[in-house]
């Protein structure tokens, strides 16, 4: 699923003149949202007054971005076990259809109230599974 489309803007590279690290992962968690949002997930947990928590991340750079470059995100869901959700986004440049980077990011959900991990609710877990 395309999950993020854009353009590495000006202000998002660093003296090299190539995306800054930290636009990577904010353009990723855009993705996420996207994802997450698009299953129904994130109101089902507000509901419960739950959130979410990135614990892990794992980024693999294999090609520069820079600066007017157009971007999309193509992202999937690698696994959920128990309390952690495991998303997988790979960012392309759309022009060339070129491999960028890949990602990994681990979440768990987590009870706002009590601030402890929980397992994710089995209709959640449908979602996903229906997802892949």
């Amino acid at each position: 699923m395309i999950t993020y489309k854009g353009l590495v803007m000006a202000n998002e590279t660093d003296s090299n003149q190539h995306m800054n690290v930290q636009f990577y992962t904010r353009k990723y968690d855009e993705a996420t949202g996207v994802m997450l949002t698009h299953l129904g997930t994130l109101q089902s947990l507000k509901e419960r007054n739950w959130g979410m928590a990135y614990v892990e991340s794992n980024i693999r750079y294999l090609r520069e971005v820079v600066e007017d470059e157009a971007l999309h995100i193509e992202s999937s869901f690698e696994s959920v076990a128990g309390k952690v959700i495991t998303i997988k986004h790979e960012m392309y440049n759309t022009g060339k259809n070129e491999l960028a980077t890949i990602a990994l990011f681990k979440l768990v959900v987590f009870d706002l109230k009590l601030c402890n991990a929980v397992e994710f609710p089995e209709e959640i877990k449908a979602k996903i599974a229906k997802f892949k």
